[in-house]
Parts: C-alpha cells; structure tokens; sequence
C-alpha cells in the first residue's frame, strides 16, 4: 500500500532541505579551458533492455590511465551531487563514475524528482518520498539484478581508455555504501570499497511495518544472490555515532564485522562523535545533516586508503571536497604498503 511505503525508508521523510543545492565553483567545467583539463562526458549503459542515461564519467584529460572510482548515491539516485563527487575524484587524478541505478517511470519519479528544490509544494515531496523508497526497495529485492548492474558498470568502466584497466574501487553514500558492499560480497574485483553512513545488510523492510527482514525472512521473500566476497579488497566505514536506526544499529554493526572476520576481509570502522547519518552529503541534499569534521575527516581517509592500494599514482592537491569541506592537507603516496 502506499501508506507503508511512506513508512519503508526513513531518509526521504526529512523533507526538503533549507536551500538549493550548488556545485561548488571549484567543480564546475565551465570556460573552454575548463574542458580541456578536465573532462565531463555521458557514460550511458545499456542493461537488460534498459538504458540507464544519467551516469557522468569525470576524467583529466591529458593524464595517463588511472584507476576508477565508481560514485553511488544515496536512496534518493543519482544526482547533481554525485557528479560533483566524481569530478572531486577526477581532480584528484583518479576516474570518477556517477554511477545512475535507477529507472525512469514516466508520472512515477523520473530524473528531476530525484533532487526537488526548495519549496516545493507537499506532492512534489510525496513523489520523491514514494518514488525514491519504491525504486530502493525494487534493487533490495533484486539482488542478482542489482549486483549484476554494478559488474556491468565496472566492466564498462575498466574498458574506458581513461582507466587503468583492473583497478578500481567505489565509494556510496547511504544506499551507496550498502552498494559497495554488495560488491565485496559478490567478488567484483576492486582494491577499495568505502561506505558513507550506509547500511551494513542488505536485506529490505517489509511493506507495511518499519522494521527490516530478518535473515529468514530475507531468505523466504528474495532470490538471494550467493556470496563469494572479494577478499583483496579493502573496506573502509565512515559512521556516525548517533546513526542507530535499523540496519546501521549496534547489532547490525556487530554482525556485519563478523562476516567480515569470517572471510577475512581488511576492514576499517571509523565512528564519529556526536554525528548523524547523512553527515558527508552537501548543503542543500536531501537527507543532508552535514558535518564538517566528520565529512573533512571522512573524506581524508577515503584519500588514504586510495594512496595504499594504488601507490604508484599520485595524488593532487584540491582543497575542498564536493561540500566545499575545507580538507587542510592532502595525501602524498610514497611507497607500496
């Protein structure tokens, strides 16, 4: 029913922020000069009869191959957020990939309701409350379609000539953390996987009460995809503390780091102080709670841990992220760890 869709992710029920969202001017390719740098082209992909059309790959144009980071957004899809994340990447001296999982439905949510502006009136809010929680909801009870997505994704990345084919890793917000978990389960060969106030399982919540499946139950409703987990690749968790709703609770902390004992995965949890979910998306997102230290630190280790597996491709100094998060240093890789 739609009344237990309106309750089925709590992320969308904030309510439109405060003001718009802007791309911070350091991001933004405007003069011609600008696109000779760096470019900012369409990365369509065709996937079971579907062509997701919004995805954006972020590039320095004159640079050697270098290894790809692919963007997840958070419940709402892809955004204009989202690309600034992959153009952020790309001035670094990675590939960024603003990665689009979410279909078109004509009336339903399309592109535009992904990102309202301020002040919309209460059924724009509805169609993005029902919208974005339906189309989620359609990925959590896909599994083999949704991992089957991201691979098709990578392998379109690693044959793009700006990528050093074979290396590459992903970062996500909110759903996008729980995306690039799903891909350490499924084996997709990545060096570096790092979650933004995401979800540590996968399995959704029912239609019409607020609480998420348990593992039976997930087992009964779903065709589960089976787990072969990636255990080269390197996990990275950016949480806030006060972020205790289900599915990012104690508990599922608890069991998610078990799993990853279990097959021996390296993993890093970093929890802040005092911090909400929703702390690294930018001003002006919705669902945003932003934190500066939380989102400057956060960003620093992503940076770090890109430096340990890919050592031999340097880093360039860019003082704020896609918030406009002042960083106040950058990471300069040395040696191979």
């Amino acid at each position: 029913s739609s009344k237990g869709l309106k309750t089925m992710y709590s992320c969308s029920d904030s309510g439109p922020p405060d003001k718009d969202y802007q791309t911070q001017r350091h991001l933004q390719v405007c003069s011609a000069a600008d696109r000779r740098r760096l470019a900012v082209e369409n990365f369509p992909l065709d996937f079971e009869g579907y062509t997701f059309q919004y995805s954006r790959i972020a590039f320095l144009a004159d640079a050697v191959p270098a290894p790809v980071v692919l963007v997840f957004p958070n419940y709402a899809g892809l955004k204009q957020f989202d690309i600034d994340v992959a153009v952020f990447l790309a001035k670094v001296g990675y590939v960024g990939i603003a990665v689009d999982l979410y279909r078109d439905i004509t009336g339903e949510y399309e592109y535009l309701d992904r990102s309202p502006q301020k002040g919309c009136d209460s059924t724009v809010i509805r169609k993005h409350q029902m919208g974005s929680n339906a189309a989620m909801d359609q990925l959590l009870r896909a599994p083999k379609y949704w991992r089957g997505l991201m691979r098709a994704y990578l392998d379109a990345a690693y044959a793009h000539p700006a990528v050093k084919a074979g290396l590459g890793g992903a970062i996500g917000y909110c759903l996008g953390g729980q995306c690039v978990l799903e891909q350490v389960r499924a084996g997709h060969p990545i060096q570096a996987a790092v979650s933004f106030h995401g979800v540590y399982h996968s399995r959704p919540r029912h239609a019409s009460i607020g609480c998420r499946m348990t593992k039976d139950e997930f087992a009964q409703e779903v065709d589960e995809a089976p787990n072969t987990y990636n255990r080269q690749c390197k996990v990275l968790i950016e949480h806030g503390d006060y972020d205790v709703r289900d599915g990012r609770d104690a508990a599922s902390i608890a069991e998610w780091k078990s799993e990853m004992d279990a097959e021996g995965i390296d993993w890093q949890f970093h929890n802040h102080a005092r911090t909400p979910h929703g702390f690294a998306l930018a001003p002006g997102v919705w669902s945003s709670a932003y934190t500066e230290a939380a989102d400057r630190r956060s960003t620093l280790s992503m940076l770090s841990l890109f430096a340990e597996v890919w050592p031999e491709f340097p880093q360039h100094p860019v003082e704020m992220n896609a918030c406009g998060t002042k960083l106040g240093q950058y990471v300069m890789p040395t040696a191979k760890l």
